[in-house]
């Protein structure tokens, strides 16, 4: 009699899926972030509850921090300023009321009256993240 005769022929393996890509959505991503920053509660206690890598969590905090979690794609308008002639550095009237906001000797953003202020401060946060 063989020593095998006892055991199945088909054994079944059970295999969990670990290595898959999950896709958080932006506002899954800010909820845990701001779970992070609660108070006595550790960046890796909220990586672990939420099956994530520190380093990714880390990333999304700073993402959020500078305004780049869940804002889509941005695109910003730059536009060279022309060194003066005469030295001054004053620039051609606008028509419309205009804010103007100078960031430096080579850098000048200018708000029309009827712009959607959210959308300016966006502007200027992706600006200074460039900088």
């Amino acid at each position: 009699m063989d020593a095998h005769e006892d055991t199945p022929r088909i054994q079944v393996l059970s295999v969990s899926d670990t290595g898959r890509r999950r896709r958080w959505s932006d506002d899954e991503k800010i909820r845990i972030v701001e779970e992070s920053f609660g108070d006595g509660v550790t960046v890796a206690e909220v990586a672990r509850r939420h099956e994530v890598s520190r380093s990714q969590l880390y990333d999304w905090r700073y993402r959020h921090k500078n305004g780049l979690l869940g804002s889509g794609p941005q695109f910003l308008r730059v536009m060279k300023i022309e060194d003066a002639s005469d030295g001054s550095d004053t620039a051609p009237a606008p028509q419309a009321p205009v804010m103007t906001i100078d960031l430096g000797p080579r850098c000048r953003v200018a708000i029309p009256s009827g712009f959607d202020m959210e959308a300016a401060a966006q502007l200027l946060n992706g600006l200074m993240v460039r900088s």
